[in-house]
């Protein structure tokens, strides 16, 4: 599914059925609002943010891939380090405080997943992993 409207951010979703998983529902939704959020929060006007569950063999996958326009130079997976900021300037104008991501690390973890941060052609991809119910 996509939708977009000129001027704004464009969301495209592609959701898996029959996708299960064991796990704390609260702390699932929470994962997914934290990871979205973010994007929304960094994607520029007129940009694209793609939201995809899918299983792929006994894994779980969940992304959230978002164009952005700076990226920070380096390791990405410093990103889910508490109170990091890659850009201390966009603190003010974006809100936050550089914790949303630990949290989402937090999360994964707790599920036994392991979640990720990789650079795509023009921005950046978070993907979480978790093992899947069969």
């Amino acid at each position: 599914m996509q939708t977009e409207h000129p001027g704004r951010i464009a969301l495209q979703s592609d959701i898996a059925e029959e996708l299960h998983m064991e796990g704390d529902a609260a702390r699932i939704h929470q994962l997914v609002s934290l990871l979205v959020d973010n994007a929304v929060k960094y994607t520029p006007e007129g940009g694209k943010i793609h939201i995809c569950w899918r299983k792929n063999g006994k894994k779980a996958e969940f992304s959230v891939q978002n164009t952005c326009d700076t990226l920070p130079e380096g390791d990405l997976n410093r990103l889910f380090d508490r109170f990091y900021r890659a850009d201390a300037s966009r603190a003010r104008e974006s809100g936050g405080y550089g914790i949303g991501l630990s949290v989402a690390a937090a999360i994964v973890k707790a599920h036994k997943g392991k979640i990720t941060a990789e650079r795509t052609r023009d921005g950046i991809c978070f993907k979480a992993v978790f093992p899947a119910k069969a």
